[in-house]
């Protein structure tokens, strides 16, 4: 999905995907969401997914291995205090 699409879906509510599904056409967005759609139902039944696509955006954002780390350390020491 290029930039721009991409710029524009964050600033859709949800009666504007609503809309789209609802719409002829705009299959590129459709499609976007069926997969994420699929794969979010996937990390219900398997939430490792979850900590696997979260690694990946943060190596994409460029973020170094040992920042990543410390960032999962935080968030399962967060997750023990509640």
């Amino acid at each position: 999905m290029n930039n721009e699409l991409t710029k524009n879906l964050k600033d859709m509510t949800p009666d504007d995907f609503y809309q789209i599904i609802n719409s002829n056409g705009n299959n590129e967005i459709k499609d976007w969401l069926a997969k994420l759609g699929s794969e979010r139902i996937d990390e219900l039944f398997d939430p490792s997914l979850i900590v696997e696509r979260s690694i990946n955006a943060w190596r994409a954002m460029g973020y170094s291995e040992e920042w990543i780390k410390n960032k999962i350390s935080e968030i399962i020491n967060n997750s023990n205090k509640k």
